[in-house]
């Protein structure tokens, strides 16, 4: 494992490249942590998740958002297409990188990560595509839920979202994305991994990704868990399903 750290809009953004043991240059990932996490993601899913894709061959990028763990920058200011340029400029640093085939590149992503990973990848060109429980509804809302935030930032100047701030640069960010319409030019195959009781991504949501990857989609649903894939079985399965994927598809 290397620290690599990559210059983005006058910010710095950093995280942990993971090598396969090989002297030819090697497909890579770039993993996208989800809201408010960072490169380690849940249960420490991501490093597990990057080790045994290097065992497997496939360079891993574990890497903070700007305003999340080790990056510069204020977490005030995220907004999705921040991210997803920020997932633009990681997926060029690690085509320029000697160890990394730029050819054979590929993205994953945690909930807001997997919506920042879905519209990345329909901007630049990747092999493959693998979304645990991504974000969707974070930049859809239906109309009661986005009063309530709404009336939060009038309030309190940001929406209170497990701690974590939501403010009005993220509200005003969003009116302009769709997630569906914005990822449907990516071609590739994608795995979409989800629990039966997350409250993020919900039946209707479920099926529009269904209507946008069609045949290309290959879809795990894991029984009685939530959001986190919150079992130790549920996480050993999701990180080994993600890295036989990601393998074969690179």
């Amino acid at each position: 494992m290397e620290h690599l750290d990559i210059d983005h809009d006058g910010r710095t953004l950093r995280g942990a490249l993971h090598l396969p043991a090989t002297d030819t240059a090697a497909p890579a990932v770039a993993l996208c942590h989800g809201f408010g996490g960072n490169r380690a993601e849940f249960g420490y899913t991501f490093v597990r998740l990057a080790e045994r894709l290097a065992a497997r061959g496939v360079a891993a990028y574990r890497f903070d958002f700007a305003g999340c763990g080790d990056s510069d920058g204020d977490f005030d200011d995220l907004t999705v297409s921040d991210q997803v340029a920020q997932a633009e400029a990681v997926l060029g640093a690690l085509a320029a990188h000697p160890g990394v085939d730029p050819e054979r590149l590929s993205l994953m992503g945690m909930s807001l990560g997997g919506l920042t990973a879905q519209l990345a990848a329909a901007r630049f060109p990747v092999r493959s595509l693998a979304l645990w429980a991504p974000a969707a509804g974070a930049v859809s809302m239906d109309g009661a839920a986005a009063k309530l935030r709404a009336d939060a930032i009038a309030e309190h100047g940001y929406d209170d979202f497990g701690g974590l701030p939501v403010r009005q640069a993220f509200v005003e960010d969003a009116k302009g994305i769709d997630p569906f319409a914005d990822a449907a030019a990516y071609p590739g195959p994608v795995l979409l991994a989800v629990g039966t009781e997350d409250f993020v991504l919900q039946g209707d949501l479920l099926a529009q990704y269904r209507g946008l990857y069609g045949d290309r989609l290959d879809l795990h649903v894991f029984d009685a868990v939530g959001h986190g894939f919150e079992t130790v079985p549920a996480r050993e399965r999701l990180v080994e399903l993600t890295a036989s994927f990601l393998a074969a598809s690179v």
